[in-house]
């Protein structure tokens, strides 16, 4: 007979661990839109010919800096790969003394292609045309700019820019998917594992069995036994009949036990002396 109880807790620990894994399908069906909900403008700057850019790397992976935007469009007249509109662009930066730091600070990413950015969402007619303080190198090729962490860095041109906070979304970005994985690894553990205890107890409360039953012994006389003697006789009355016995004298007489009435039966023998014959007396000697 199967375990009750077990079982039982295996059926619960199952059904948690199944609604466990729930959350792995609930997690992936509105990850897609968390991320979407992350509105790229919010690190966008407005337009100006001017910008304070403060350097921060909090981890100390290194920052991936702020991406300069101006207006126009990708165009490459003279087929060199470089865009016409960066080329033509001027900039400079300048940290919190005043010295022209451009040449370490910032990089000009004229071969950029207009599909690479087209995450930050600024609108037609804007491009990207150079990024500073880009210290987070994507690959071993890539110039790593130079920018001390808390250090205030001016950017200036003739011409109109926007400056986007490139490293502080990718941050929030990298957030959102780690919260993710987080979810639905712990969550996915917890499942498994509930899932092969679930499973564990199952099997063993099919297999053992639950409380059993105390045998039952009927009580009896084993065959060829007989039965023990009391060591008394009933009472017995002074008539054949009982029951005459019993009317003339109200009070019964019990016999002796048995083993008494064995001993009065046997006593000890006495000697006796030879009879004396007539002869013997002293009279007649």
């Amino acid at each position: 007979m199967a375990n009750k109880p077990l079982l039982i807790v295996a059926g619960v620990v199952l059904l948690l661990s199944i609604g466990s894994l729930t959350v792995i399908g609930t997690s992936i069906s509105g990850i897609e839109q968390d991320f979407e909900d992350i509105d790229p403008a919010k690190y966008l700057s407005k337009e100006a010919t001017s910008h304070n850019i403060v350097y921060l790397d909090e981890d100390g992976a290194g920052s991936g800096g702020y991406l300069i935007l101006i207006p126009g469009e990708y165009t490459d007249a003279d087929e060199d790969q470089l865009n016409d509109e960066c080329v033509a662009f001027e900039f400079t930066v300048k940290d919190s003394n005043g010295t022209d730091v451009t040449n370490t600070t910032s990089e000009t990413l004229c071969s950029a292609a207009s599909s690479d950015y087209e995450y930050i969402n600024a609108g037609g007619g804007w491009m990207v045309v150079a990024t500073v303080c880009d210290t987070y190198a994507d690959t071993e090729l890539e110039a790593v700019e130079s920018c001390s962490i808390g250090d205030t860095y001016a950017v200036e041109s003739t011409t109109s820019m926007m400056v986007f906070d490139s490293d502080a979304y990718f941050i929030e970005l990298l957030s959102l998917g780690l919260d993710f994985l987080g979810e639905v690894f712990g969550a996915g553990c917890v499942g498994i594992l509930g899932i092969c205890c679930g499973l564990i107890l199952l099997i063993t409360g099919l297999i053992v069995g639950g409380k059993q039953q105390p045998p039952v012994m009927m009580a009896g006389m084993p065959m060829g036994q007989q039965p023990a003697v009391s060591g008394f006789q009933a009472a017995v009355g002074y008539g054949n009949n009982p029951t005459e016995g019993n009317a003339q004298n109200p009070m019964q007489q019990y016999a002796p036990p048995v083993n008494q009435v064995a001993q009065q039966m046997v006593q000890p023998s006495v000697p006796q002396a030879p009879a004396s014959q007539i002869w013997d007396q002293p009279g007649n000697q």
